[in-house]
């Protein structure tokens, strides 16, 4: 299964909401979430609570989309909520965020590909050019527990630090899975680029 992380508040980029900014035509969330559905792999989106725009955003897309009160505290609670609801059968985690306007597909496939041929490993995570970590990142479901422990705006990393023994790291020649938007000077940058 595949989580898409976009329940933030996007507070660096106020008064705007950095993913319903448009980039070629689309928001950048749609942009990101049709990218992911050419997977073809079932895909959970986390999203603030309605009524917001970031719902109609995805409006007529297939993907499963819910609001989690954790969320509010940051990233680690849209985490620990979104794996505290994961069905049992899930084993692996593919989680990217929604602020990277130039995720690719290979991005995607490069990392199931670690996970195929590296299959011991318990989380698989992409490193940038300069070797800074990247997304998307796979988590199997031995580390799920690890979630429901986690708490404000660090992410995942206290559950890398636990499995930091089964960590595989590997590294990516590209910028797609770690160039983000925060500021609206990233943003404008970033139309200038493309």
């Amino acid at each position: 299964m595949i989580l898409i992380c976009a329940a933030g508040a996007s507070r660096r980029m106020a008064p705007n909401d950095k993913l319903m900014l448009p980039i070629q035509g689309k928001t950048l969330l749609r942009r990101v979430a049709k990218r992911v559905l050419q997977l073809n792999i079932p895909t959970h989106v986390a999203l603030p609570p309605k009524p917001h725009p970031r719902w109609h955003a995805l409006q007529g897309l297939d993907l499963s989309l819910a609001t989690y009160e954790d969320s509010a505290e940051g990233l680690s609670g849209t985490l620990r909520a979104s794996v505290g609801r994961l069905p049992s059968f899930v084993t692996h985690l593919c989680v990217v965020l929604a602020d990277l306007p130039d995720i690719q597909l290979k991005d995607f496939r490069t990392v199931f590909e670690e996970v195929r041929t590296h299959p011991y490993a318990s989380i698989w995570r992409p490193l940038g050019p300069k070797g800074q970590p990247a997304h998307p990142t796979v988590f199997h479901q031995s580390t799920f527990t690890a979630f429901a422990t986690i708490e404000g705006d660090s992410g995942a990393k206290p559950v890398i630090e636990k499995f930091r023994s089964t960590l595989h790291e590997f590294s990516t020649t590209t910028h797609t899975g770690s160039h983000d938007i925060d500021t609206p000077q990233d943003y404008q940058a970033y139309l200038k680029e493309i």
